[in-house]
């Protein structure tokens, strides 16, 4: 059985996201890949295994302690048919991923963020790394990655397998966070608390046409004082806008009520004025992560666009060391 485990430089780089993406790719419905988290030993519970759990139910879980792991996979392996692959998250310790690759006889890939030290993170791994992957990339930093960074890469003995973009999406909290965070409660639209932000407008004052203006963004949240009808109303007319999120602890008038619920906008009020709220909400960003069936669809198509996958799938039929 084949063993790949995704290790970082940082934390935070984006292993779940891709661990979780590569077990939609590279398995079926009749051999789905087993996929789990590795954590030191005393770790009672871990926010990433269950977020494999909650996204993919279907899939084998290997989660656990390293000798766990191990022993979970010889399980699966001595069955018949089921997983030919698995699929480990790691950490951002190069002793603690080295040896989970020993126990496991696993490839590692290595997920990076633009700017970090890749090539000496890459010469650590020596023959067990299969390649390295950049996440997030930011917007003109391609001809960079390409030129020199895939130069360097190769210098160290491994490959460059691709580069993932940067997504709002993949960064969007739920709207439930947002009231939260921020101390609100829902006037209407609660059970909508789990669809995503991408985006955030202030509803001040707006030299364009409104619903112009707020249809600038997809999936935006608009924050904008409780006592404003225009504007709250020029916002619902657009199909961007998923939530008000009304200032000053003030609600809306009766018909802007009225208006949010045939439009299905929720309504959240919230403390404080909308500068100091804006300012706010740049603080809810260490709190996101990837927990939802959207995000995971998203890195799906981030992933087959940009991520050459069958020399992932090339070296995993081949002996882990050579």
């Amino acid at each position: 059985m084949a063993t790949l485990i995704i290790a970082s430089i940082s934390d935070r780089a984006g292993k779940t996201a891709l661990a979780a993406a590569l077990a939609v790719k590279m398995g079926s419905e009749n051999t789905p890949v087993a996929l789990g988290k590795a954590f030191s030993v005393g770790t009672a519970d871990d926010a990433d295994a269950a977020t494999f759990a909650s996204l993919l139910p279907e899939n084998p879980a290997v989660s656990g302690a390293i000798g766990d792991i191990a022993s979970k996979i010889s399980g699966i392996s001595k069955s018949s048919g089921g997983s030919r692959v698995v699929i480990i998250e790691g950490s951002s310790d190069v002793q603690f991923n080295l040896e989970l690759a020993e126990a496991t006889d696993g490839l590692i890939l290595l997920v990076a963020r633009y700017g970090e030290g890749i090539s000496g993170a890459a010469r650590k791994y020596g023959s067990r790394l299969a390649g390295v992957i950049i996440n997030a990339l930011p917007r003109y930093r391609g001809e960079d990655v390409e030129g020199t960074f895939a130069a360097d890469i190769e210098t160290a003995g491994t490959k460059l397998l691709g580069t993932i973009p940067d997504d709002r999406r993949m960064v969007a909290p739920k709207l439930g966070q947002v009231a939260e965070f921020l101390g609100g409660r829902f006037l209407s639209g609660e059970d909508q608390s789990d669809r995503l932000i991408e985006n955030f407008l202030i509803g001040g004052l707006v030299l364009d046409w409104g619903p112009f203006y707020f249809a600038s963004r997809q999936n935006t949240g608009v924050i904008v004082r409780g006592d404003r009808p225009d504007v709250q109303l020029a916002a619902i007319q657009t199909d961007t806008t998923r939530a008000l999120i009304l200032t000053k602890g003030v609600p809306p008038v009766e018909y802007v009520m009225y208006e949010a619920a045939q439009a299905g906008v929720p309504l959240v009020v919230v403390p404080g004025n909308t500068p100091d709220v804006a300012e706010q909400l740049e603080g809810l960003q260490p709190q996101v992560g990837f927990d939802h069936p959207d995000k995971l669809a998203r890195m799906v198509d981030l992933m087959s666009e940009h991520l050459d996958i069958s020399a992932i799938e090339d070296q995993l039929a081949q002996p882990a060391t050579r």
